[in-house]
């Protein structure tokens, strides 16, 4: 059976909130949301999957990447689509791992540089910071009702992608590195 949001465990940060930000892969119409930690290398574990949007885990639980594959041209657009102002930092790590997710409701505004991922109706009770330009709306049950996405750019190709974990990562590309320039 489906679960219609993910279960989860909010603690207090011990480190710095994950770098992240959307590339819209313009060959393919996904939208990937990397989470980056700087100084490790996190490894797929597990997932929660809708057929839509699928959330992979790392082994303790951490969202490590987001990809929706409903088409950027059918997210649904929002007049008035206000992007959560607030936002605590904090350390969440998913409790459901495998389990199928009711599909979501997707969201945007009008540029379509935003999204919003809704699990559920329903009130949120907290904002918390994912990643960077990333925020998750907890319920009072500890459920994940929504995921906002902001700065998403388009991407062929992965080069954006790519060229924003070398940064993440402080990896010098071929094109920049100072042997290149000599």
């Amino acid at each position: 059976m489906a679960i219609t949001a993910p279960k989860i465990k909010v603690v207090t940060p011990t480190a710095g909130i994950p770098l992240s930000r959307g590339f819209y892969q313009l060959e393919e119409d996904e939208l990937y949301l990397p989470l980056e930690y700087p100084g490790e290398k996190a490894r797929f574990f597990s997932y929660l999957d809708s057929g839509q949007v699928c959330l992979h885990l790392d082994r303790e639980g951490r969202l490590i990447f987001v990809e929706v594959t409903t088409p950027r041209r059918q997210w649904k657009e929002r007049d008035h689509f206000v992007f959560p102002e607030i936002a605590a930092p904090a350390d969440i790590r998913f409790l459901d791992f495998r389990d199928s997710l009711v599909p979501p409701s997707v969201y945007c505004d009008h540029r379509r540089n935003r999204i919003l991922i809704r699990f559920m109706r329903g009130s949120a009770e907290h904002n918390y910071h994912l990643g960077q330009n990333l925020i998750g709306q907890v319920d009072k049950q500890d459920r994940l009702i929504a995921l906002w996405a902001g700065d998403i750019i388009d991407d062929l190709a992965g080069r954006e992608i790519a060229a924003w974990r070398k940064t993440v990562h402080g990896v010098s590309s071929p094109v920049t590195s100072p042997a290149r320039l000599k």
